[in-house]
Parts: C-alpha cells; structure tokens; sequence
C-alpha cells in the first residue's frame, strides 16, 4: 500500500490552484539548523546492529531492503477494488447470458430481455467508466503498479536509490551523507508502541530539493530499539563495509501466500500481550480465524496483480570500475508544471537559527519571508532562565 508515499507526494507537488479548491494550507515543518546540518552516518547509535529487513540484496557494493510505510495493510485496498469490479463482471456476464438465453428461445420474453440487457449495459458502462476514469487513482496504490517500493544503499558511490512509482515521486537518487533518520534522535522523537518503519528523511537544505523527501524501510515494529539496531546495519555497511556484520536472510521477489501473514498478525500479538484479559482474547479469536485470513488472501493478490521491474541501467551498474555515477535528483526532473507546485511547497521546510531563533534564507530558492513557526530560546535566554529556576526552586 502506498497510501503514505502518495500523500506525502501530494502534498508537495499538488497545483496551487487545486491546494485553494480543497482548502489545503501550508504545514511547518521547520527544523533547528544544527539538525539539519549534523551528518548522522557517523554517530553510532546502537552495539547490536540487525537486519531485519527483508533484504532483497546484499553483497561487497550494495543492499537492498523493502520500502513502504504502510505495507502492513495491504490488502484492504485490493478487496475494495474486487468488490467494485465484480459489479462491472456480474452485469457483463449476466447481460452476455439473457443474450445467449434469447437466441436459443427465440421470441420468448423478448421485451423484458432487451430491457434487461440494455439496463445492465449501462450499469456495466457506467461503473467501468467510473472505475477506470476515477478509481484508479485508489486501485493503483496496490493494484497494477510496483510489488513492492525497494531502497538501495550502495556504497561504493555512496548514494542511496528509491524506486517509487511516478505517482508518488519516481525513482529518486540522493546522497548517503545527507540522510537523517526520523524515528529517533534529534530529528525525531522515541516512535515506540507506534507499529511503523524505520523512516528517512532528505531535508532540503542538504539536497538542494525544494522539498523534503523522505522513505520508510523495513517491517512495523512496536520496539523503538529496532529502529536503532537496523539502521545502525545500515550505517556500518555504508561505512566500514559488510565485514563483521550479520548476513541478512534474503526474501524473494515474489509474490508468496505467506507474505502478509506476518504484517498483520503482529498487531494482533502486541494486543494481546498488553491486554491480557478473556474478553480480549475472546475478541481476537474472531479476527485471527477470518479477519486474518482475509487481509493476508488480499496481501496475496495485490502482489499477484503486480509487478516488480527492474532498477535502470545506470543504478544497475553503478559502483562497477568505468560506470558512471548515477545523477542526483534535481527538481529539472520532473514536468514544469509539477516543478512550479515543488516550489510553491519549498515555504514549509525552513531552517531555524540555533541562536536567533530566525528563519535562515539559505539560497537555493526564493522563499516567502516568514516568522519561525515555533519559538527558539537563544543561549543568552537560557542562562537568563537558569537563576530564576534555581531561585524559585530555593
């Protein structure tokens, strides 16, 4: 389910026109400028780095691991579409069978058999039509489109790929250096108990981008230590390389019935764990026996519906000797029209004065001049505040 990249993308490369219609405003997503600049591929934040993955690839010049934000509800989307197909398939077929009906008996109800066949063929048109024209752009965020979204880190150039689909950003080539995680750390707050990825994030004031852009890898997990172990696999094998690492156990890329099962049923488990009491598990009983099943048939078929293509040629071949490097993306990548909505949503991503508590110009692109969304305490206000706390407290 790309539900998660769709609205992120959305949000930063919809028209300003359409942003008036839905009465959508601008969020602040400001930052302190010490956040944005600290290189976080350096700070060690874990003694037991893991792979959790799944991985998909693992070798001396790069890994790759699944992405996704949401992929734990995969399935919901794909019975929707199922659901609503079936009203075109049943009005089809069952219009093709008083067809057939009335060519064998001739004569026979023949009035009442037009009728039928001409109010199913407009019910049939209809729904196609409104499956096709507007669905779509529902239907696509688990049917006919990517399997899976996947990240590649590669360090021998040191650049990190994301192959999203078009309509959530494209494939996406950025430096290892300028990665920030965002479950954890002074990007982020402590994410346990939250049932999300390992989240990353591309600030704009190290890319160059307009906007941010950010990718979520690996599986759901309720322990915020997880996030700390995997990324810090991550962090070594960019580093120092995969020696003295633990070798991740590689998952395939297709589709399996088993697939979902896990996604779903660890909500299921940490319910449990946390209330355990009769009537919850009496609760649980019914959705482990059909709800689960259920989601983890839907995960199956959305994957089966899909497919898995491969990464282009250059990223394919990057970090091999004679090959080049692959480009970095630029905001000329995209279509005029979506390059002008980038840079009408660059306003939300200012950067902070640790100091003055200002919002910093820091000249890749003409921003609207704004007050800081939040207040800063400079130095000088803090030890201002510090004998009025110890008085009071005295």
């Amino acid at each position: 389910m790309y539900i998660g990249e769709y609205l992120f993308w959305l949000s930063s490369a919809i028209k300003t026109a359409t942003r008036k219609k839905l009465k959508m405003g601008y969020f602040s997503g400001d930052m302190n400028l010490s956040e944005v600049t600290k290189d976080y591929t350096k700070e060690s934040v874990s003694h037991n780095p893991r792979p959790i993955g799944p991985y998909y690839a693992y070798n001396d010049r790069y890994l790759e691991i699944r992405g996704g934000m949401f992929e734990n509800f995969r399935g919901i989307i794909t019975w929707i579409s199922l659901a609503i197909f079936f009203v075109s398939f049943s009005c089809c077929n069952a219009g093709l069978q008083i067809a057939l009906q009335l060519y064998k008996d001739g004569g026979v109800n023949i009035v009442s058999g037009i009728f039928a066949i001409i109010f199913l063929s407009i019910i049939f048109l209809l729904s196609s039509y409104l499956f096709i024209r507007y669905f779509r752009y529902i239907y696509r965020l688990e049917l006919f489109t990517l399997r899976h979204i996947r990240v590649r880190f590669n360090r021998v150039t040191r650049q990190v790929y994301v192959q999203r689909p078009k309509y959530c950003g494209g494939i996406a080539v950025f430096k290892w250096e300028h990665i920030m995680p965002s479950n954890f750390g002074e990007t982020g707050s402590d994410m346990g108990g939250t049932n999300l990825v390992n989240v990353f994030s591309f600030h704009p004031y190290k890319t160059g981008f307009p906007v941010a852009q950010s990718v979520g890898v690996g599986k759901n997990t309720y322990n915020p230590q997880d996030y700390k172990d995997e990324w810090e696999f991550i962090r070594r094998y960019m580093e120092d390389g995969p020696q003295n690492l633990p070798k991740p156990r590689l998952s395939t890329h297709l589709p399996m019935p088993f697939h979902g099962v896990e996604g779903h049923i660890s909500p299921m488990i940490h319910l449990a764990k946390n209330n355990p009491s009769v009537i919850m598990i009496l609760m649980l009983i019914p959705v482990f026996l059909i709800l689960l099943p259920f989601y983890t048939m839907g995960y199956f078929i959305s994957e089966c519906l899909c497919w898995q293509p491969r990464w282009p040629k250059v990223i394919r071949q990057a970090g091999k000797p004679g090959k080049p490097l692959p480009k970095e993306t630029t905001l000329s990548d995209y279509p005029p029209e979506v390059q002008k909505a980038i840079l009408d949503s660059s306003q939300e991503w200012g950067v902070i004065d640790d100091e003055t508590g200002e919002l910093i110009d820091y000249g890749q692109f003409k921003r609207p001049k704004k007050k800081a969304s939040r207040k800063r305490k400079t130095k000088a206000t803090k030890q201002a505040e510090k004998p009025i706390k110890e008085n009071s407290e005295n």
